[in-house]
């Protein structure tokens, strides 16, 4: 919390657009926001919006299952300090994870409509197997005070090898679908304003489902039926996203224009940004 409240304070220090000066003199462009009004309307607006329709259930199960992998597989299994080695491999997983499948999403090897419909695919397969890995664990155990053979320490080799592997894969399924997620809602639209709602409805659901997640867990719902409900949510999402990229991602992107100064400026996405005069 500490670090929270001064990293909002220190937003005060940052130099509003209209005084950002750059090396060669010119002056950073111009921003135009809107009322309070307007954005309101415009967030309501988002859940009738047929894009963010099918970008929901990816949203809500995007934070919704780390109640099930933190609260019932490594707060549940592991010891104390195993738990912690645990969580620096689970983010390290991430930071791989995200970066993986971020490069491979930005690899111009194929139209970006069919990256993106092979980017879900790909996610959906490895996801599939790693939930299907977490069945097999989770059918050893249904109680969270009644661990068979004991909490699992680090030191114990081929017993700790196959939950550990299987936490670490969690770690990098949540990378890899959030970023593959990004990259979908980014590809939506080339207006700054438009992409800053559509992940704010993205931030603001998946906030939600995480919310319930964690309500669901503290009213004892058994080990089992939280993991179905997860895993179902992830594989419902799948399909909702690859026809979100099949109808609203383009293969290229239009011109995108922009003022300033009073002088019209544009830019293609695959080629250099003209000069500012």
């Amino acid at each position: 919390m500490a670090f929270m409240l001064v990293g909002a304070a220190l937003t005060l220090l940052v130099l509003p657009p209209r005084r950002i000066v750059r090396d060669d003199g010119t002056r950073a462009t111009r921003v135009t926001y809107s009322s309070p009004a307007t954005e309101l309307t415009e967030i309501v607006a988002l859940f009738a919006n047929w894009k963010m329709l099918l970008v929901l259930p990816a949203a809500w199960a995007s934070n919704f299952f780390y109640t099930y992998q933190f609260n019932n597989v490594n707060g549940v299994l592991f010891t104390l300090r195993t738990k912690g080695l645990n969580n620096v491999f689970y983010w390290g997983a991430q930071m791989f994870g995200s970066a993986a499948i971020g490069y491979f999403l930005d690899f111009g090897f194929a139209s970006r409509r069919k990256r993106g419909l092979i980017g879900v695919a790909a996610v959906a397969v490895l996801g599939t197997a790693i939930w299907g890995g977490g069945l097999a664990n989770q059918r050893t155990y249904t109680d969270k005070d009644n661990v068979p053979g004991g909490l699992i320490d680090f030191k114990e080799g081929h017993r700790y090898a196959g939950p550990f592997l299987l936490y670490f894969s969690y770690g990098l399924m949540d990378a890899m679908f959030q970023s593959l997620i990004y990259w979908i809602i980014g590809a939506l639209a080339n207006d700054s304003q438009v992409l800053s709602r559509y992940v704010g409805f993205y931030k603001g659901v998946q906030s939600a489902g995480a919310a319930v997640a964690w309500q669901i867990d503290t009213h004892h719902v058994s080990l089992m039926a939280q993991f179905v409900v997860n895993w179902g949510l992830m594989t419902f999402s799948y399909p909702l996203l690859a026809l979100l990229v099949f109808l609203a991602v383009k293969d290229e992107d239009t011109s995108v224009s922009s003022v300033e100064d009073g002088n019209e400026i544009k830019e293609n996405k695959f080629s250099a940004p003209t000069s500012f005069h």
